[in-house]
């Protein structure tokens, strides 16, 4: 993907590495980031990144475990569950949280 940087350090095998751009890290046949969950997962996942540097670091370890199981969870009664989380604290932190809260919705509707 045109733009994206990717690093990889260790052997033959992946011990650390750092994606910065889109797209998934697939290494042993698990992905590692962002995971599959569709257009509406990742734009509330790219608000979320924008939302971070707002947050205190319970508000950003919350959200950063909701976000890590949206693009997984396989009910839409759990996946509603940690949108309305990610939607709660986005709230907390004023206008600053209201493409977080615009991208929720749109994933919850679609």
């Amino acid at each position: 993907m045109s733009g994206d940087n990717y690093y990889q350090y260790g052997g033959s095998r992946i011990e650390h590495a750092q994606h910065f751009g889109s797209g998934d890290i697939v290494g042993g046949d698990k992905n590692v980031g962002v995971a599959a969950g569709g257009p509406a997962v990742e734009a509330l996942l790219r608000e979320i990144e924008r939302l971070r540097p707002h947050l205190d670091d319970h508000g950003r370890a919350e959200v950063d475990a909701a976000a890590e199981s949206i693009a997984t969870e396989p009910t839409p009664e759990g996946r509603r569950s940690l949108v309305q989380r990610i939607s709660g604290i986005a709230a907390l932190v004023g206008e600053v949280g209201l493409p977080v809260i615009n991208a929720a919705r749109a994933l919850l509707a679609g």
